[in-house]
């Protein structure tokens, strides 16, 4: 193979929802030794680990001396804590999205990572779905023409726990939802967002102390772009979310529902109405390709940098609510 068989692994922190789909695949997928998990709430992660059957390490270093890499799923808030802990321990570190609450502090993530020699990269596993990768081609293609408007969405439900705590999550439904679609429009057009314009409203789930709506105006380079970040979704709703793009061409119009795979089950027992989801399982694609760029040390595919980037766009949404006007990102 040119490279060792597995890589060494673990999990910092399980406060995360990613975690649980995360952690089936460390522990099952041949690419992985996943050595356990440690976590700041003792109690979260001794009643994770024993949920999923791995280790539990109450101390942070003995995980350490025992891993190549980390994958950090802690509350977003606490990412540069969890970095200063790592980098320099262990080769290199997966971040989960959003990167950071603001840019300063994702500069100093990458900073220290760079000075200790160790590589870092952001949870951004949409890139992975063949539906992306089908959607890609066709704008690479020119099929539909020169790209004049995209109208996009990521939408879901209200998030449990610490995603509605303004102290860990840094925000609500903008600091949850931009990143994703953000990151695949930089990444399919090769070039920086340069305008936002945020509209943003608290008023779908009024207990909470974080805004569940927002309407963007994005310009990416000479192209205008929309995204509907809301946690409009109710809790009755059959899935959990969308992503969804709507390309206006000069010759054509491509319209993309990325996670539209799935069945319908009807409940008679608890009556309600569900969403199967077929799907590719796209966090164990990031995963496994995170891992077999470490093992031959390569570059990372989804870098800290594009985890920055797309930091950039959430804070300075966050700034055009509150001045109430359009704001440049550099």
């Amino acid at each position: 193979m040119g490279m060792a068989e597995k890589l060494r692994i673990g999990m910092i922190s399980s406060a995360h929802v990613h975690a649980h789909s995360y952690v089936v695949v460390l522990r099952d997928n041949p690419i992985f030794e996943f050595i356990g998990v440690w976590d700041d709430d003792v109690e979260r992660g001794l009643e994770f680990s024993k949920n999923y059957g791995v280790r539990f390490f109450k101390d942070l270093n003995e995980l350490l001396e025992e891993v190549e890499a980390v994958v950090i799923v802690s509350e977003n808030v606490k990412h540069l804590e969890h970095v200063e802990m790592t980098a320099g321990k262990v080769k290199a570190i997966l971040c989960e999205k959003p990167i950071a609450v603001n840019v300063e502090t994702a500069e100093k993530m990458l900073k220290i990572c760079a000075e200790r020699k160790t590589k870092i990269g952001t949870a951004f596993p949409v890139r992975y779905s063949p539906v992306v990768q089908s959607m890609r081609q066709v704008l690479e293609s020119g099929r539909i023409g020169n790209v004049l408007m995209i109208i996009s969405t990521n939408r879901g439900k209200v998030p449990p726990g610490w995603f509605t705590d303004p102290e860990l999550a840094g925000g609500g439904a903008m600091m949850d939802h931009i990143v994703h679609v953000v990151d695949l429009l930089r990444w399919i057009f090769k070039r920086e967002f340069e305008r936002v314009r945020a509209f943003v409203g608290d008023n779908i789930n009024e207990e909470l102390e974080v805004e569940d709506n927002a309407m963007l105006y994005l310009e990416l380079g000479d192209i205008p772009v929309t995204l509907d970040c809301s946690w409009s979704k109710p809790k009755s709703y059959p899935y959990w979310g969308d992503v969804t793009f709507r390309f206006i061409g000069s010759e054509g119009v491509m319209e993309v529902d990325v996670f539209r795979q799935t069945m319908t089950r009807y409940d008679n027992m608890e009556r309600k109405i569900e969403w199967l989801y077929y799907g590719s399982n796209i966090d164990e694609a990031l995963l496994v390709d995170f891992a077999k760029r470490v093992l031959r040390d390569e570059e990372l595919f989804i870098t800290g940098e594009d985890g920055l980037e797309a930091t950039r766009v959430v804070e300075k949404a966050y700034e055009s609510a509150r001045l109430g006007k359009v704001v440049n990102l550099r």
